[in-house]
Parts: structure tokens; C-alpha cells; sequence
């Protein structure tokens, strides 16, 4: 199973794709083009810096997808007997027990302590989303 962020990544998905840019008062060519050609260098400049930025957040988002989609968050019991891991859904993909806990245990208590563990895995994967997020947000802040 895969995580995947999902959300708005162009105009058109804001479904405002019926509006068409402004014509010039003589009717002829769309203001953007007459507006274009005759630019202030110093506004070309800063367009260009803007889309700059723009690909660099969007990098970011890209790359902060990808480190959630891969993520695996262990936790221990705390004797260490058992070992649970989640991935970025809080869905278990991984529980080790130790033998002589499956041999010692009631299997109650076996069974609190695995729900416990798997648990706290997702708790702290819920953390990590969180720190990932909060370093992504520093970074473009920076």
C-alpha cells in the first residue's frame, strides 16, 4: 500500500478553467500578450524569481511526499520483548515477539502489550509526520 499526498496542483483544478485573460480595449490581442511584449525588465525579473521559488517549494513538497510515502516507525515494549512497526498509514508491516514472552505470558497480556506497542508506533509516526512537516516548513522559511 502506498501513501500518497494529494491535493490542488494547477489553476485548472480550481476549476476556474472558463476564464480567459483580459482583451485589449480594441478588442484585438489578450492583454497578456500586448502586456508581455512591452514588460518592465525589472517586473520580468521578479516574475522570474517568483517561479523560481515556486520550483523550489514545489521540490520540497515533492521530496517531503516522498519521505512520508517510505516511512517506517518502529516501537519496543518496555522490556523490549516485542517489537511493532508502521508505515506511514499507522498500519502494522512488521511485529516481532520475543519467545519467551509468546511462552511467559498470559495471552492477555501478550495481546495488551502487542495492541500497547503497535499503538505507540503509530503515535510516533504521527510525531515524525509532524516533525518532517514542521522542518519543511523552516526550510522554506529560511
Amino acid at each position: 500500500m502506498r501513501y500518497e499526498v494529494t491535493g490542488i496542483r494547477n489553476v485548472a483544478d480550481l476549476g476556474y478553467s472558463h476564464v480567459r485573460p483580459p482583451v485589449a480595449a480594441n478588442g484585438g490581442t489578450p492583454v497578456t500578450e500586448t502586456t508581455d511584449q512591452a514588460a518592465d525588465p525589472n517586473l520580468r525579473n521578479d516574475l522570474e524569481d517568483i517561479y523560481g521559488r515556486y520550483e523550489e517549494l514545489r521540490s520540497g513538497v515533492d521530496e517531503l511526499q516522498r519521505s512520508v510515502a517510505t516511512m517506517q516507525v518502529s516501537a519496543e515494549s518496555e522490556t523490549g520483548e516485542i517489537r511493532a512497526t508502521v508505515d506511514a498509514d499507522g498500519l502494522l508491516i512488521d511485529l516481532r515477539l520475543n519467545p519467551d514472552a509468546c511462552r511467559e505470558w498470559s495471552p492477555e497480556t501478550l495481546a495488551r502489550v502487542i495492541v500497547e506497542t503497535v499503538q505507540h508506533a503509530s503515535a510516533g509516526k504521527s510525531r515524525q509526520i509532524e516533525q518532517l512537516v514542521t522542518n519543511h516548513r523552516s526550510n522554506e522559511d529560511a
